[in-house]
């Protein structure tokens, strides 16, 4: 290692650094630009994957809640898609379906509910949809 004595500073260790070209200034922010906007472009995906997938969630659930409340509305001689419709608004759904299948006893509430998933995407459905059924039916082992 040799030390050279007017700027006391190490000559000849590690590599030269060679002056960057005309065409290559910039290049570096160009690239950083580049990263950071597929880095944002992936979590917006991943976020908008995640709204759908707890959206859909939410609303298997709701869907449920709603045909489990229908059917003890129909079980007390009640309507039951009334009060499916009911305990839906409370959910934030909204029932596109409400069907009963059967007698007092033996009976099967179907109910189809949807709520908007907020943002409106082209090629992207607008809204989450779920079926649910409950009901009481005797004599099944």
């Amino acid at each position: 290692m040799v030390v050279d004595e007017g700027t006391n500073r190490h000559v000849g260790c590690g590599r030269r650094s060679r002056p960057p070209r005309a065409g290559e200034r910039g290049v570096g922010t160009v690239l950083a630009v580049a990263i950071v906007m597929a880095l944002v472009t992936v979590a917006a995906v991943g976020l908008l994957g995640l709204t759908y997938a707890a959206t859909a969630r939410s609303v298997r659930q709701a869907a449920d809640l709603v045909a489990v409340s229908g059917a003890q509305a129909q079980a007390q001689g009640s309507d039951a898609c009334a009060e499916s419709r009911r305990v839906a608004a409370l959910n934030q759904v909204e029932v596109s379906g409400c069907e009963v299948t059967g007698d007092l006893i033996d009976f099967v509430v179907e109910v189809n509910v949807r709520r908007s998933v907020g943002w409106r995407l082209p090629g992207l459905p607008e809204g989450v949809a779920a079926v649910a059924y409950a009901g009481s039916v005797t004599g099944v082992p």
